[in-house]
């Protein structure tokens, strides 16, 4: 499939999954979509039991199912073996056929301080695209995103909560992953409610494309689902043309001498 539509969701943060399915479900009338992309926390950040979250994936399978697309859950807590951590839930109308981990927990905002390091990352094929979760902060780590690109991405999903202050700062990293890992960059960010600090959180989610530009912007302080139709065609010219990602699978970087020296 040469185009596909990718929409995001730009929502309060819910008080549990319950009342945000809710509202998702309303959301969905009529909508002709082939990918929903949530934000990070958006059905709170209370850690769910194992039993929650299934219960969680179920109620999205029920969504992805009567839509005909694939839902990718943002992000939530889940206590796993003992251990929290924040998982990215990516769901069709099989129910949950992947997910990823957030690897390296905000330190900024303490949150690493209760949410262990993940050690996964999750891709799912649908309609002929490959797509990828890096939750939030985790876009800021290079070697993340592009450890998908090196295994075929074509879209990067970044479910996001950013304080509105480095909004501009996230949408220019988005551009800048985007291009340099010759794939869609998509970031669905929370709004309506404040960072631990005190700091807004208004949304701001985009979609930036492999060739430098943005595809879709969302105005802050908007709430609903918002959807871009995204062309292949635009990876295929930023891989032809410029070959990142093609350098990094042929060549190794344990290659290179690093020299320091004094002055």
């Amino acid at each position: 499939m040469d185009k596909i539509r990718l929409s995001l969701a730009q929502t309060r943060r819910f008080s549990n999954y319950s009342d945000g399915i809710t509202w998702l479900r309303t959301q969905v009338r009529g909508l002709d979509t082939d990918l929903i992309v949530l934000p990070e926390n958006w059905v709170g950040t209370r850690v769910l039991s194992n039993e929650e979250f299934n219960e969680f994936v179920e109620m999205l399978r029920v969504i992805a199912e009567g839509v005909n697309a694939l839902v990718i859950g943002g992000a939530v807590y889940v206590n796993i073996n003992g251990k929290n951590v924040s998982v990215c839930p990516m769901v069709s109308e099989k129910g949950l056929i992947n997910y990823s981990e957030k690897i390296y927990p905000s330190r900024a905002t303490g949150e690493r301080m209760g949410i262990s390091s993940g050690n996964r990352l999750g891709i799912v094929d649908v309609n002929g695209w490959r797509v990828g979760c890096i939750i939030c902060v985790d876009a800021m780590y290079p070697e993340l995103p592009r450890l998908l690109a090196r295994h075929g991405v074509d879209i990067i999903i970044n479910p996001s909560s950013i304080s509105v202050d480095r909004v501009p700062l996230w949408r220019s990293l988005g551009l800048i992953r985007a291009f340099e890992n010759s794939a869609y960059f998509a970031s669905a960010m929370g709004t309506g409610y404040k960072y631990p600090d005190g700091r807004d959180v208004l949304g701001g989610s985009f979609v930036a494309s492999p060739n430098g530009e943005f595809i879709l912007t969302v105005d802050l302080g908007n709430e609903g689902l918002f959807t871009a139709i995204i062309d292949y065609n635009e990876i295929e010219y930023a891989r032809s043309r410029r070959g990142y990602v093609d350098d990094l699978r042929n060549n190794s970087l344990s290659n290179i001498l690093v020299s320091i020296t004094n002055a």
